[in-house]
């Protein structure tokens, strides 16, 4: 009997002495042996109304006496943004003033200030490869003085710091970091499978993720590493969005790196198909309206993934005794008693 009545619990409802849920039985004798009595009696609206009050009043104290204990989810903030600077030598280019590397730290350090205290911000830095510079943390301070230690290098790996950047923001995803890293390098076999997909019950519709995204700023350029557009669509996997930030012209600038001079355009293009891959957005230039849109994209609201085991045996008591002194004083009005 107590496995039958243990059997009635609905999800995210238990009870902790479900064998007492047998007392139930107790309220349908009682009704049967109320209306055996009072078979004589004229039914009447009042007498229905009341004698429901009562009879659900009863319910609810019997299963007070059962302890019934719920799951609730409590509300956590969990806000994330990690941000990608590129740190490969086509930021050198004087095609935006002073230089594009110069440009693209003060947008970071204007997105910095612009932050909720209650975000927690990281940086990776992205040339030949890629390196988190700073975990996520609160502490503007850290972050800042991390960026000020940053310098250019040759390279260019948007595709690694993507990535880098993703399983930092994600790290009970358990994306496999160096598998897709040995796959970039083996990326000539054309028919080969990736060696890690991620796994069916941690993916999430594109742009889901309410709590968590990424900005890269870059010019685009990007020639080693895992294909960006791959790991952008990963992201999306995850359902976290991907923000870019175009840093340069079109018309370009001609930088010289080991005594050998290229012309190197923005390539916004790229920045764009990254963004929309993953339902972020593309800003070029950075105005600083352009940085309050990126804070309303990522929706710094509040997810609900912290649950807590309440019990509410007291409220269901309180309840019931309300019910059933309800319906005693309604017949109480009506007909001068309580029963």
């Amino acid at each position: 009997m107590a496995d039958l009545m243990a059997d009635l619990s609905m999800p995210g409802l238990e009870f902790i002495w479900p064998s007492l849920l047998w007392l139930l039985v107790i309220v349908p004798i009682a009704v049967a042996v109320y209306q055996f009595v009072r078979r004589h009696e004229r039914t009447s609206i009042t007498n229905i109304v009341a004698g429901a009050l009562v009879t659900i009043g009863l319910v609810s104290i019997v299963l007070a006496v059962a302890r019934p204990k719920i799951q609730v989810n409590l509300p956590s903030r969990a806000d994330q943004l990690m941000v990608v600077l590129d740190i490969s030598g086509s930021m050198s280019a004087t095609d935006v003033e002073p230089d594009r590397f110069e440009a693209a730290k003060q947008t970071l350090r204007t997105l910095i200030a612009k932050q909720p205290q209650s975000t927690r911000l990281g940086l990776v830095t992205t040339a030949a490869s890629a390196t988190l510079i700073q975990p996520p943390t609160t502490e503007r301070d850290a972050i800042t003085e991390a960026l000020n230690t940053v310098t250019l290098q040759t390279g260019s790996a948007l595709g690694s710091g993507v990535l880098i950047g993703l399983s930092e923001l994600l790290p009970g995803a358990g994306i496999d970091v160096q598998s897709l890293m040995n796959d970039a390098m083996q990326q000539n076999d054309m028919d080969s499978q990736p060696s890690w997909q991620p796994d069916p019950n941690v993916v999430r519709p594109v742009g889901s993720n309410r709590s968590a995204a990424m900005v890269l700023i870059s010019d685009g350029e990007s020639n080693m590493g895992p294909d960006v557009l791959e790991m952008a669509a990963l992201a999306s996997q995850f359902g976290v969005r991907i923000h870019t930030i175009g840093i340069g012209t079109s018309e370009g600038a001609v930088v010289k790196a080991e005594g050998v001079s290229q012309r190197v355009r923005l390539e916004s293009s790229t920045l764009s198909e990254i963004a929309n891959a993953t339902l972020g957005t593309y800003y070029e230039g950075a105005s600083e309206q352009d940085l309050i849109d990126i804070f309303s994209a990522i929706d710094a609201s509040i997810s609900f993934d912290r649950r807590q085991t309440i019990e509410v045996s007291s409220w269901l008591l309180l309840v019931g005794m309300l019910l059933v002194l309800m319906g005693m004083a309604l017949k109480f009005v009506r007909q001068g008693r309580v029963l």
